[in-house]
């Protein structure tokens, strides 16, 4: 998977250009090995380290790290950068979050300056400083809150069981560091004040709030907000315990009367941490999972997360207790695109479904969805909720249905379509909700592909822009494209910014302009063979690729800056293919690359470049004959005639594999 929009999140080329010292001096403090440790086994090969991809699966190792050069670099997907790029990648963070995760980890200071702020006022400083101090108290504060839950659980004998007779094993517990707000009204209060914790931001988030019926004679002055839950702490991208969602227990025999249990389900109040738009309970611990699936489960409760878990399928997450978010789409594709919504059965979960559908519309991302049976929940496939025990043939009906998994936006057009058979009002109906649909769809690719589909069974594009609403622009929606005709002959065309992928020709002139020598000379040589107006950037085919290499030729002496500071050039910012070819090419020692095959490669890339001016040319002439323009289609003959002549050149390359 080349995901999407990981690296390019809240990346601004000017904010990594304001803080490249600072990210330089971060860099310097920190050994990337040690960071790519946490996460992969390393062992030593040679001058470098090596271990199994963190980024897909595999199972001989082809991750390899260089302590020397402080870069990482998979000969298997391809990834690779440096220690700024791997807590991005890993975690699923901007480019903003890593220098502060980081920061954090080298002990060094950020600047004063930071996120913008004015750091001439020192009111503003102190502010910011304070503002520093409290979160990491309150990150602090729900660790040990965590742990305190946590251990209840030895205490509290009838959480235990609850969890058990869910099929939650130990094994989950630990991972997910689930635990048990006692049958008290105010255990956590007391424990706080005996541990001279920071009650005032206890209230802050949530925890406990100040009794008003309690003299400060008879108890610690506060009551908890969690009592007799089961808790399932709530961690963001970095670890760090965000918040809590908490769900009621049955009260245990003989427990005194701790207050009304309702709702069943509880979570943190909205705080300096914790934004349940933004965050996804099991994301930390699924993130591994997804990138090697390219594929994300979004179920609805906290339980059915550690079911599926608990059965292997462990690419599973749930939003805490709300619906769906622009934010939480946001960060789940900045690992996968392939997000498959798989809610409850019950009418409550088929309307839910249909809004992600519509959130996922306007984004322009087709969400997927698995069929569930009616009335069911995703953990009750698998496991008798009632005792635990797992239920036969479980997990081959989960893969089943989750196999099956397919656009929600396509289920739905094809029901509103048999909706229609059933009588005139009913294909009004019917026609008006796929037309709403298509309105809101920002791909506009995808949009038309569907509009192509129900032109082909009778439904007219004119059908639909007259039953989508008046606030929506139907002519602009359901009207037919006009193709654009500017390029102007005078100009190589751009190479297709849509490429799927790099070609083999692109990765070897990579290469050859990273070891340089007689390969740079040689370069040299075949933008000779281009058009005058033509630049050695014209010689590749991948856009990224041509951009990066027309802004690295445009500085004198960056060819050997790059050699020798490759960091410098591999930043965050930059498309994420071409960094990892550079990436490879810098970690290899010596030179991949035999003279006759970047020769072989610069040949494609010239006859590649006049086979583009010669299409263009071709268009222009479309043109000029439609038009009628007897002077301008002379004129473009010529020049149509004379790159053929020079493309004869070229008729003996072959094509590459």
């Amino acid at each position: 998977m080349e995901n999407n929009e990981t690296i390019k999140n809240d990346v601004s080329k000017n904010f990594i250009k304001d803080y490249a010292a600072y990210a330089q001096k971060i860099k310097d403090a920190v050994n990337i090995t040690d960071v790519v440790g946490e996460h992969v086994v390393l062992r030593k090969s040679g001058a470098n380290f090596s271990g199994l991809c963190p980024f897909h699966s595999e199972r001989t190792p082809s991750f390899s790290v260089s302590e020397n050069k402080q870069l990482y670099h998979c000969y298997g997907c391809k990834k690779g950068g440096d220690l700024l790029s791997f807590v991005m990648e890993i975690h699923g963070v901007s480019f903003r979050e890593a220098i502060e995760e980081l920061s954090e980890r080298a002990k060094i200071a950020l600047p004063k300056e930071w996120k913008g702020t004015d750091s001439s006022d020192p009111k503003i400083q102190a502010q910011r400083e304070a503002d520093r101090e409290k979160l990491a108290t309150v990150q602090k504060l729900n660790r040990f809150v965590a742990h305190f839950f946590h251990q209840n659980l030895q205490k509290f004998p009838h959480a235990m069981d609850y969890f058990q007779k869910r099929g939650v094993i130990q094994e989950l517990i630990r991972e997910f560091y689930l635990g048990v707000a006692p049958p008290a009204w105010d255990l956590l209060a007391s424990h706080l004040i005996s541990k001279q914790a920071p009650v005032a931001l206890a209230v802050d988030l949530g925890l406990v709030r100040p009794s008003t019926r309690q003299s400060s004679q008879s108890g610690p002055g506060y009551f908890d907000l969690f009592r007799n839950r089961a808790m399932f702490p709530i961690l963001d991208m970095k670890g760090k315990v965000a918040g809590f969602g908490g769900r009621s227990l049955p009260l245990p025999q003989g427990a005194a009367d701790i207050g009304a249990q309702d709702p069943k389900y509880l979570n943190s109040t909205e705080s300096i941490l914790f934004h349940k738009s933004k965050l996804i309970f099991g994301l930390y611990q699924a993130q591994k999972y997804v990138r090697e699936k390219d594929e994300v489960i979004l179920v609805e409760g906290y339980f059915d997360v550690l079911a599926l878990h608990a059965a292997g399928f462990k690419n599973v997450v749930a939003t805490c207790g709300t619906a769906l978010t622009i934010d939480h789409l946001h960060i789940l594709r900045r690992f996968t695109d392939r997000i498959i919504i798989f809610f409850d059965g019950d009418s409550a979960g088929v309307s839910a479904t249909q809004r992600a559908m519509e959130l996922g519309l306007q984004e322009g991302t087709i969400l997927y969805g698995a069929r569930i049976p009616e009335g069911v929940d995703p953990d009750e496939i698998l496991f008798d909720t009632s005792t635990g025990a797992v239920l036969a043939g479980g997990i081959e009906k989960m893969t089943a249905l989750l196999g099956a998994a397919r656009p929600i936006l396509d289920d739905r057009i094809e029901s509103k379509i048999k909706a229609s058979h059933q009588g005139p009002e009913a294909k009004v109906q019917s026609i008006k909700a796929i037309a709403e649909w298509l309105s809101i769809f920002k791909d506009p690719v995808g949009r038309e592909v569907r509009i192509q589909n129900l032109e082909s069974i009778g439904i007219s594009r004119s059908l639909l822009g007259q039953a989508v609403s008046p606030k929506a622009k139907a002519g602009a929606i359901f009207g037919q494209a006009r193709p654009n005709h500017t390029r102007s002959v005078k100009t190589i065309p751009q190479a297709v910014k849509s490429a799927e992928s790099m070609t083999l020709s692109d990765r070897i002139l990579i290469g050859a302009l990273v070891k340089g020598g007689d390969f740079e000379a040689r370069m040299a040589a075949a933008k000779a063979r281009l058009p005058a107006q033509a630049l050695l950037s014209d010689l590749f085919e991948y856009f990224p690729a041509r951009e990066f290499v027309l802004k690295l030729l445009s500085e004198p002496g960056s060819l050997q800056k790059l050699r020798e500071f490759p960091d410098s050039y591999l930043n965050p910012s930059l498309e994420p293919t071409v960094r990892g070819v550079l990436t490879e090419a810098l970690l290899v020692e010596g030179t991949s690359v035999d003279a006759e095959s970047l020769q072989h490669a610069l040949d494609r890339a010239v006859a590649r470049s006049w086979a583009r001016i010669s299409q263009g040319l071709k268009e222009d002439l479309a043109r000029a004959e439609a038009e009628k323009n007897a002077e301008l289609q002379a004129k473009l003959m010529k020049e149509y005639l004379d790159v053929q002549r020079r493309m004869k050149e070229f008729s003996n390359f072959y094509d590459e594999a």
